[in-house]
């Protein structure tokens, strides 16, 4: 399913909008680095990040315990990057490689349907790192 707000603001606003909404839930700010004016993603793409970007808000709420977050979204040659770094407890390998984990599980499937890939790490007591990698021809 796509979030109506992506047809109604595309991709930028609507990471700008979720971080909004991140930010009024849980206190904890949200720092965002992303393009000036829209990317030019396909429906399949924008909605694929963003859905992405959605779970990894709900990751740091749930359970990183985390006061910042920062995120970013940037086109590099052939590909799309989005990166979150949050300062919470800190992911375990456990935690990422668990199979009943399936917001990650679904995460991963959702990167890979783009023909990308998803990177966590983890270190305990500093935070997590999502990295997304998605291919992206102009």
């Amino acid at each position: 399913l796509r979030p109506g707000v992506l047809d109604a603001v595309g991709l930028i606003a609507a990471i700008e909008w979720q971080a909004a909404r991140f930010r009024d839930k849980t206190g904890v700010q949200c720092h965002l680095t992303l393009p000036s004016g829209e990317l030019r993603l396909d429906r399949h793409r924008s909605t694929g990040l963003f859905r992405i970007f959605q779970e990894i808000m709900t990751n740091v709420t749930r359970h990183a315990n985390a006061t910042a977050v920062r995120a970013s979204l940037t086109m590099e040659p052939g590909e799309i990057v989005l990166e979150v770094k949050d300062n919470g407890r800190g992911i375990t390998e456990m935690e990422i490689n668990d199979s009943k984990a399936y917001g990650i599980l679904g995460m991963r499937e959702r990167a890979a349907a783009l023909g990308g890939e998803l990177r966590i790490e983890g270190t305990q007591g500093t935070g997590t790192k999502v990295v997304v990698r998605v291919p992206h021809f102009q």
